[in-house]
């Protein structure tokens, strides 16, 4: 093997670990921090340790509430706008695709994990639901009702900022 070869074999991981990281660093530098209620639930798996699973209220979305493209089907990504309100941001609008933004606005991007025709109701899965805990904090937190948890968003993608403990009581 030759040097070009091996530098080239070198710089492949290199470039992919980079723009990993690159990708989280500018959600964080150049995203909007939004703050969304949750209840935890669950915080404890045998095998991985301590953990949240959160429940956030924009996961339940009633489509008589909010304007909307279509209807959603089981499996549909779905693009949420969101506005601030009072002290938490709530959905102003769903639709297959995102749509332009005010400055006042951001975008969450899911998928639809349930729908009802009924009472026109869509259940969402953002990829924010769990996260790892220190060892010992779990059943901490697990003993709070509702907590505040911040995200910075951009464009459709997040990660938690910082857990704020319990809400409005």
């Amino acid at each position: 093997m030759d040097r070009k070869q091996f530098l080239l074999l070198m710089l492949v991981p290199a470039f992919v670990i980079l723009v990993f990281f690159d990708f989280k660093l500018f959600t964080a530098s150049m995203g909007e921090e939004i703050l969304l209620k949750t209840a935890p639930v669950d915080p404890r798996d045998l095998f991985r340790g301590d953990y949240v699973r959160l429940s956030y209220e924009i996961s339940m979305i009633d489509l008589n509430n909010v304007s909307y493209d279509r209807d959603f089907s089981i499996g549909d990504t779905i693009y949420a706008t969101l506005s601030k309100k009072e002290k938490f941001w709530t959905v102003d609008s769903v639709g297959h695709f995102s749509s332009h933004l005010a400055e006042t606005q951001v975008c969450m991007r899911g998928s639809v994990t349930a729908s009802s025709q009924i009472d026109n109701r869509v259940w969402v899965e953002w990829g924010i639901e769990s996260y790892f805990v220190p060892e010992g904090e779990g059943r901490e937190i697990e003993r709070e009702k509702c907590g505040e948890y911040i995200y910075d968003c951009l464009c459709g993608f997040y990660r938690l900022f910082n857990f704020k403990g319990v809400s409005d009581r």
